[in-house]
């Protein structure tokens, strides 16, 4: 619970750049914000049901309870997300209070304090709520942590495999069904059992590349696997405008699981890469960095405006706002949000992490090891 995947960070600075990307620069153009969300949601249900079966391991051999599991994770999970999340939600109802922030949205502050962005643009609204479209899918993985935790922690840890396979049927059966009934757009993306599926698909992965002599580990683990897979999901991404239009709820089931798959596959292919070169590019200093802090990047971001989309902007420049000045205004609100989220991990959330680290274990000893363990992965196998 405590080790550090080599790659993993660099992988979440890439995704979370693309819907910085998504929101600030290509709009309705394109759906590479989408493809930053899903990896998000593979990478935590890599994670995540890998804690949980470990946990439930721990259980079976008699050296935990239920209960006493159960707390740990929640506690572990609640001490990572909600103090930023409810400082920002906090701040946020403050400065609509007194007229600063616009308060045309304040009707949807008790679904994001629940937790229940998602249902509340999906079923409420049916449309993107501007800045607090983004808290969507922290309430798809909020509710999915929710539901898995106490299922995982009660049912044998050989059987989680089978759990999570049940869970990508019911989401895909689920897209089917709602596509063929013709649901509101909207309502699908933003639905739990439709993205439910991807976060399990993750999960899978984890559970199925555990087993260091497993097959799929070693073709996974090949250094030009992670490339393949990068070009295919270029692919899927770039053509989401076509096939996001399939008339076939079948054909458009069927691909949005063949993409899912690959963004899974990608992830675990990282996971137990053996190429020194693609360890060393995910593992690039800035990549690390920003992908330690790309939580707070991501909450904060769409709440940062584009100093050249507004009135102000058009009235200075005369009407039409040139693209240079678009440039500057993409890039200072990118260093904006960078900076706080800077200071939110080093004030708020590092602080907070200290209290994850098992008894027993020294900060200094648990860096230590983290280091090791690095080192260890970045290494090529076969040497």
């Amino acid at each position: 619970m405590n080790n550090r995947i080599a790659g993993f960070d660099g992988l979440r600075a890439i995704a979370v750049l693309m819907v910085f990307f998504q929101h600030r620069l290509f709009g309705d153009f394109g759906e590479v914000g989408h493809l930053g969300v899903w990896i998000f949601f593979a990478l935590s249900g890599f994670l995540i049901i890998g804690i949980l079966s470990a946990q439930r391991t721990r259980i079976e051999r008699g050296a935990s309870r239920f209960a006493a599991e159960l707390k740990r994770f929640l506690f572990r999970r609640t001490l990572r997300i909600f103090p930023i999340y409810y400082l920002m939600l906090v701040v946020m109802s403050v400065l609509m209070a007194f007229g600063i922030a616009n308060p045309e949205l304040a009707s949807g502050m008790p679904f994001h304090f629940a937790y229940l962005s998602n249902l509340w643009i999906g079923s409420v609204l049916h449309y993107w709520p501007g800045r607090y479209s983004h808290l969507w899918s922290l309430a798809i993985e909020e509710q999915f942590y929710l539901v898995l935790a106490p299922l995982l922690l009660l049912i044998a840890a050989r059987w989680h495999r089978a759990v999570c396979v049940v869970i990508v049927a019911v989401g895909l059966a689920s897209l089917l069904a709602m596509r063929a009934a013709h649901w509101h757009e909207i309502t699908i993306y933003t639905h739990p059992l439709t993205n439910f599926w991807l976060l399990a698909s993750g999960g899978i992965g984890g559970l199925l590349i555990a087993d260091k002599e497993s097959r799929l580990r070693a073709v996974l683990g090949y250094g030009v696997t992670p490339f393949i897979l990068s070009v295919c999901l270029v692919v899927f991404c770039a053509a989401e405008p076509v096939w996001s239009r399939f008339s076939s709820s079948a054909e458009f089931t069927v691909v949005s699981a063949l993409y899912g798959v690959c963004i899974a596959a990608l992830v675990c292919s990282i996971a137990c890469c053996r190429s020194a070169v693609v360890i060393r590019l995910l593992e690039t200093r800035w990549l690390v960095s920003f992908g330690r802090i790309s939580y707070g990047f991501y909450l904060y971001h769409n709440l940062i405006p584009d100093l050249t989309r507004n009135h102000h902007a058009a009235v200075l420049f005369g009407g039409a706002v040139p693209g240079w000045a678009h440039a500057v205004g993409i890039g200072a609100s990118f260093f904006i949000s960078l900076a706080i989220a800077g200071l939110s991990w080093r004030w708020i959330e590092e602080p907070l992490l200290r209290f994850k680290g098992p008894k027993g274990v020294s900060g200094a000893a648990a860096q230590t090891a983290r280091r090791g363990f690095v080192a260890r992965r970045a290494e090529p196998r076969g040497r």
